[in-house]
């Protein structure tokens, strides 16, 4: 069993798009990312992935310093 299929996480409700929920969870399982490691892994356009990540880091799910993105704090 894949390290996805077992990861039970309970979503923060202000994620409301699929990508957004997509990036998060993957930022939880893999515990950072840049832009190109999730435009490779998650097959996303980049112009797409920025947004988003804009929107995930000013509502505080996920923080960035540099080009790593990782996701904030505990699970909720």
């Amino acid at each position: 069993m894949s390290q996805i299929q077992q990861y039970e996480h309970q979503l923060p409700d202000t994620l409301d798009t699929s990508g957004s929920k997509l990036i998060y969870l993957y930022l939880k399982i893999e515990n950072e990312a840049t832009i190109n490691e999730l435009h490779a892994a998650l097959g996303m356009k980049k112009i797409t992935l920025y947004s988003l990540l804009q929107t995930l880091t000013a509502t505080d799910l996920v923080n960035q310093e540099g080009a790593i993105y990782t996701p904030n704090g505990a699970n909720p």
